[in-house]
C-alpha cells in the first residue's frame, strides 16, 4: 500500500495544527507575545508544507511513465 503523504508532510502539518491552537490560546488569553510567535510559526509551517507538497507532487509526476505502450498483437491474445 502507498502512502499519500510522506512523514515530512505529517510533521509539517502537526506543527501548523500546534502553531494554530497557539495562537488561538494566546489570543484567549491576551498575550500578543504567544499570538505574534503562534501566527509566525503557523506562517512558516504552512509555506513550508505547501512547497513540500508541491515537490513531491512535480516528484511524482516525474516518476510516472508516460502512456501504457502495448503490442497490439499481444494484448489481443487472452491467456486462459
Amino acid at each position: 500500500m502507498t502512502r499519500m503523504t510522506t512523514k515530512s508532510q505529517d510533521g509539517l502539518l502537526g506543527l501548523t495544527l500546534v502553531a494554530l491552537l497557539v495562537t488561538l490560546g494566546g489570543d484567549l488569553l491576551g498575550m500578543t507575545l504567544l499570538v505574534a510567535v503562534g501566527v509566525t510559526s503557523f506562517s512558516l509551517a504552512l509555506i513550508g508544507l505547501l512547497a513540500l507538497m508541491t515537490v513531491s507532487l512535480v516528484v511524482g509526476v516525474s516518476r510516472t511513465s508516460g502512456p501504457d505502450m502495448h503490442d497490439p498483437l499481444l494484448a489481443d491474445r487472452t491467456y486462459l
